[in-house]
């Protein structure tokens, strides 16, 4: 998206912009290309307000005009099939559709305890006094800043006249560039490890050969922010985005290593949720590609928080499908401007169906990205926030909601018989396995290369343990 986008203060008939940031290929084909503009209208609107007539926030997106590279239009029908690491959701006509502000699994918990106790009237003032005293009411009004991401589905068939193709240069010209970028790859750790118990973490699917601060500046026109470090105050933090459904982009990571050595970089990058954001870690390695600095990358999208029994904590689930966000990244810092060549390496040796420490599924084809960073210092596209937006209403509208919300929540949702129904419906979720959490497949610009017939496995003692 190219502006703001506020249920509080957004109108309906307002002209909406986005940017499409990966390309559409289907068997080979680039038929839309990255960058072109897609326009629209918001079409339908409405905010919390008081919380007498709405209890969710919503608003509908219709893009209807995509304009090419080069200057021809035309026409679409689409509907928002996802909005990328929202807490919100989109129904099937394509509605964004908001959080209920007494949904968060904080006030949730504390609704049923004040149940619990319903028969005692002074202690439940004491309850509702030392929630609100530690945990924040959460803002359910829909707000999307300049930058948010979105899946278009399209609702009718789309001609196009031309084929489009990939703006992005091979990164080996000749037989002897490519045979070093492949003894490159082969020498490489493929694997991290978990540094509090060396148990398997995630794979190495992205090499970058440039400067890390080159490699940071793209990083950062792409949008992504770095991590803040594991600390007493960031996992009260962590606590509170969980309890309150509040957004925390910088929430740390669990600590990896690459070859016995930590991340030089933790890059993250999330909308509105805890649950759900774009993350890799960043490693220097000790080879070096033209006298340019390697670094190695491991990435995965986290798309939600669950409760493992194994474990006995609450984890982030993975979108198992890996690859993904490998292509998610080469989108993302191609759009930016910052690379200037680009490979797609096959590694037979990589398994292609693994598990990792906390036994979440990870699926991929084994391929490495390997991006040749430019120094990035004047990036081709960068997002103009634009004025600030005013999300929700005052102090006096925002308290009133909170005691409206609560007595129809504490009625409707936190009352015994149906909580009772909402346990036994986790319980049969559990039994029966987890559900399948991929995401859409996303399309990249990197096209696969030829397996090469003479690709080998490293030698035994560069595989870990």
């Amino acid at each position: 998206m190219r502006q703001n986008l506020s249920s509080y203060s957004s109108k309906q008939g307002e002209t909406i912009r986005a940017d499409l940031i990966a390309p559409v290929r289907v068997d080979g084909h680039t038929l839309l290309p990255q960058g072109s503009l897609l326009s629209g209208t918001l079409t339908e609107v409405k905010r919390i307000g008081w919380g007498a007539r709405n209890l969710r926030a919503s608003m509908k997106l219709t893009f209807d005009t995509i304009a090419l590279p080069d200057g021809t239009t035309r026409p679409l029908k689409t509907r928002i099939a996802s909005v990328d690491n929202a807490r919100e959701t989109v129904d099937p006509s394509g509605k964004i559709v908001g959080i209920r502000a007494t949904a968060p699994m904080g006030h949730r918990l504390a609704g049923i305890t004040r149940n619990i106790f319903i028969w005692d009237p002074l202690l439940q003032m004491v309850l509702t006094g030392s929630t609100a005293a530690v945990l924040r009411f959460p803002e359910a009004e829909i707000y999307f800043p300049a930058g948010t991401e979105m899946f278009l589905a399209l609702t009718e068939p789309l001609e196009v006249d031309t084929t489009w193709s990939t703006p992005m240069p091979r990164l080996t010209a000749n037989p002897e560039d490519r045979e070093r970028l492949l003894n490159l790859v082969r020498s490489m750790t493929f694997r991290t490890y978990r540094e509090k118990n060396g148990k398997p973490g995630d794979f190495v699917n992205l090499v970058f050969l440039g400067e890390p601060e080159s490699v940071e500046r793209a990083f950062t026109a792409a949008g992504w922010i770095h991590a803040d470090r594991l600390t007493k105050s960031s996992g009260w933090m962590s606590f509170r985005a969980v309890a309150e459904a509040k957004p925390y982009p910088r929430a740390p990571m669990s600590g990896m290593l690459l070859d016995e050595k930590p991340a030089v970089f933790q890059f993250s990058k999330a909308l509105n949720s805890y649950s759900k954001r774009h993350h890799l870690r960043v490693f220097e390695q000790p080879e070096a590609w033209s006298r340019r600095p390697v670094l190695a990358a491991s990435s995965t999208q986290d798309i939600a928080v669950t409760f493992s029994f194994s474990n006995n904590r609450l984890i982030h689930v993975v979108d198992r499908n890996i690859d993904n966000e490998r292509a998610k990244i080469v989108n993302d810092l191609a759009f930016t401007g910052c690379v200037d060549s680009a490979e797609l390496i096959e590694r037979p040796w990589v398994p292609q169906t693994t598990k990792n420490y906390t036994g979440e599924i990870l699926e991929t084809d084994g391929a490495v990205a390997v991006l040749e960073i430019n120094p990035c210092r004047t990036p081709l596209r960068s997002l103009d926030p634009g004025a600030p937006m005013r999300v929700s209403g005052g102090r006096m509208q925002r308290m009133g909601r909170q005691v409206m919300l609560t007595a129809g929540n504490d009625f409707t949702f936190n009352n015994p018989v149906y909580q009772a129904g909402k346990g036994l419906q986790f319980l049969f979720r559990r039994m029966r396995g987890r559900e399948d959490r991929t995401q859409p497949a996303r399309t990249g610009l990197l096209q696969r290369s030829p397996r090469p017939t003479d690709i080998a496995a490293p030698p035994a003692a560069t595989l870990p343990d």
